[in-house]
């Protein structure tokens, strides 16, 4: 029987007058956040702290490096037996209070890496999280994960400390054909807000009970009405279990008829962390008789609750012992054996707990890799993240793998969000060797490491494992052996090395484009990328290169004499390798760029023009901007609508066909744009200065990676 303390008597008394009474505001003052935010403008960054400040929001009023410009790639089609057994996963992105300078959309010099994420083919939907009133995610975040296809949310939140929360239930009465209804200004500006910065829609978290004259659950109801009507239907809202239908702060953990009016006008919930798996099977039972669909009930996991520590409350989520950090992946294991989906809250944990070993925790709760032995955190126990379930519960086994790309579109060049450098551009980056670029991050493959990869082998004689390098940005593919020293060196092996999960028609009407560069020149090895169609295994050799840089061009179909089958699909692109056992880790092949698309697309030309060069800004927020444009020299009317988009690809309303754009300063790329101007750095400004100026190109590159490049210029001030 657990006994109850005095502080856990004494709890709810302090959370109850907690909202009564707030704690006072010892922050910054509103001017002192006026000019941060204005600090912050610049580095692309976008929230609200007051209602004022959301209600006379204007989109002119917004700075374009505010903006994502990638619009969300859609996911193929799944089956159903896609999901069996697999739960999808939702993060809840809360790191340190979130909006930090390696975000910004420009990038900065770093020492090390930080949270990025590289398991987003395992992620639905990201929320960037920030104690604002409303965060807008940063356009570097939006832009990444809309380039894999994962809706990306902002938060809108009320805490204790809120004032004028009654302005959300704020309405007037509006007539329309239909009879008169009720209209929510903040409702609009918040949809408003989401359209323009190019992000999918909104966690909805109050935490916060209205005052009683206030309060009119049906007004909330039609405010979550309205702001979903009115994002859209490709977006999303997300309700938060912490309000009641009858004005209380009372965290259910679970759907129920305290929360479930909420879950339904917003289309889904993220549950509070302390459930259990009676209260998941419960509210699975609800949601089915509410018509409520399971995908869109998150259930929360608390990745910090694993820590122990003495100065701060204990914090619980499933399983009751050791849940959470370490041991994510066993919720997540639960939920998706009950069929519910999964939030996971604070996914940076590793990064902010471990900041030594970040990147090697992380493994450990995605992939199950052993913990590193000198692993070394501020929990009064020690040994509290090595337990004995974390290796047979990685995430990845339990969740839902989405396929990569899109129906039509394929398209990765491997660059990670954080890179290294060569020595000319280091005083860009402050002196450092490495910079963020959060924006950049491709379409990357699940890799296993080779420790992970041998456990795994079966009968294979060699293991093939991939490497992500930079600079330039690449997959470096590995072999190596694990037979035995006696195993015959005559004998031929197949192996392979699964890089994406595909769903994409082989009907012949797309092509691939591979770029690549062979490493290893050998008679006895055969080296190739494989194409999963159906059931069959179609192998396309690479050849060697002599260490040069090629592109391989072929359509996606069946190579032998067998009939096309229009019902063909794309389920899988991968290495292979054929040859004897290597004695030693070997570099076979790097994979520079890979591109799926179809064959039909017409290249329609552009031009970059007009470079030139703007001052803007006064005091401390004065700086030189670089800016172009783009123009289209062709109209191809059959194949595009009036926006010169080709059907079926990406178009973006901010930089039309292009992704992005690479600066180079006398021929070195300097950075990457996804507006259609660059703040220009301290150290890039002093080479306009010069008396002879610097050399200036802007080179567009498209969402399906072809590149349209301006003409060299010479630039001075």
């Amino acid at each position: 029987m657990n006994i109850l303390g005095w502080k856990d008597i004494l709890r709810p008394i302090r959370d109850g007058l907690r909202d009564c009474f707030p704690p006072p505001d010892h922050g910054p003052t509103p001017e002192e956040r006026r000019k941060q935010q204005l600090l912050d403008s610049l580095k692309g960054f976008t929230y609200f702290d007051y209602f004022d400040q959301i209600e006379r929001w204007t989109a002119e009023s917004s700075d374009p490096l505010q903006r994502a410009n990638t619009p969300l790639l859609p996911r193929a089609q799944f089956t159903e037996k896609d999901t069996q057994g697999k739960a999808n996963v939702l993060l809840c992105h809360d790191f340190s209070g979130n909006y930090h300078d390696y975000e910004s959309c420009q990038g900065i010099g770093i020492d090390t890496e930080i949270y990025c994420c590289e398991y987003l083919q395992f992620v639905s939907t990201f929320i960037y999280f920030s104690h604002k009133l409303a965060c807008v995610p940063p356009p570097s975040w939006t832009n990444t994960l809309h380039r894999n296809g994962v809706k990306v949310l902002g938060t809108f939140i009320v805490e204790p400390g809120t004032k004028e929360t009654e302005r959300i239930l704020n309405n007037s009465a509006v007539v329309n054909p239909e009879g008169s209804i009720l209209h929510f200004p903040v409702a609009s500006k918040l949809t408003r807000i989401a359209h323009h910065y190019g992000f999918d829609g909104w966690l909805i978290n109050i935490e916060k009970p209205f005052p009683k004259e206030s309060w009119d659950v049906y007004l909330l109801l039609c405010f979550l009405k309205q702001l979903k009507s009115e994002l859209g239907s490709e977006s999303k809202v997300v309700w938060y279990d912490a309000i009641t239908v009858d004005n209380r702060i009372d965290y259910q953990n679970s759907l129920t008829d305290n929360n479930l009016s909420f879950a339904q006008e917003s289309g889904a919930i993220l549950t509070n962390y302390c459930w259990k798996e009676e209260s998941a099977l419960k509210a699975k039972l609800l949601a089915e008789r509410s018509q409520l669909r399971l995908q869109d009930l998150y259930f929360g996991i608390d990745v910090w609750a694993q820590n122990t520590n003495k100065a701060t409350n204990p914090r619980v989520t499933y399983p009751e012992k050791g849940g959470g950090g370490t041991n994510t992946g066993v919720a997540v294991a639960k939920l998706a054996e009950i069929g519910l989906s999964a939030g996971i809250f604070a996914p940076a944990w590793s990064f902010e707990h471990f900041p030594k070993n970040g990147r090697a925790v992380e493994r450990s709760m995605w992939d199950g890799e052993l913990l590193p032995d000198d692993l070394d955190c501020s929990c009064e126990k020690g040994q509290s993240h090595q337990t004995s379930q974390y290796s047979q519960y990685p995430i990845t086994r339990f969740a839902h793998e989405y396929p990569a790309g899109s129906e039509h579109l394929f398209h990765t060049d491997f660059s990670r969000s954080f890179t290294t450098h060569g020595r000319l551009l280091d005083e860009i980056y402050d002196g450092q060797k490495m910079h963020s670029q959060l924006g950049a991050q491709s379409l990357l493959p699940h890799l296993l490491r080779p420790a992970m990869l041998e456990k795994q082998v079966g009968n294979q004689t060699n293991i093939l494992y991939g490497e992500l390098l930079s600079e330039p940005s690449r997959l470096a593919v590995w072999v190596k052996s694990v037979a035995p020293d006696n195993e015959s060196k005559q004998r031929a092996y197949d192996s392979s090395l699964r890089l994406f999960k595909l769903n994409m028609p082989a009907d012949g009407r797309l092509q691939v484009n591979a770029t690549f560069r062979c490493r290893w020149s050998s008679p006895e090895l055969h080296i190739g990328l494989y194409l999963k169609l159906g059931n069959e295994i179609n192998c396309i050799p690479l050849w060697n290169t002599g260490g040069q840089i090629k592109t391989l061009n072929f359509p996606v179909g069946r190579i032998d004499d067998s009939d096309q089958s229009s019902n063909d699909r794309l389920h899988e692109l991968g290495i292979f390798l054929k040859g004897s056992r290597i004695e030693k880790p070997t570099l076979l092949v790097e994979v520079i760029e890979v591109t799926i698309a179809p064959i039909a697309w017409s290249k329609q030309p552009y031009f970059v023009e007009n470079i030139r060069i703007e001052a803007r800004g006064e005091g401390d927020r004065s700086h030189w901007r670089l800016m172009w444009e783009y123009r289209e020299m062709v109209k191809n009317e059959e194949k595009a609508d009036k926006s010169g988009q080709i059907y079926g690809c990406p178009y973006s309303n901010i930089t039309g066909p292009f992704a992005y754009f690479m600066l180079e300063f006398d021929g070195h790329c300097v950075g990457r744009a996804y507006a259609l101007e660059f703040i220009l750095c301290n150290a890039l400004v002093e080479k306009v200065k010069s008396d002879v100026g610097t050399k200036v190109k802007v080179v567009g590159v498209h969402f399906a990676g072809e590149r349209c490049e301006s003409s060299t210029i010479i630039l001075k001030i």
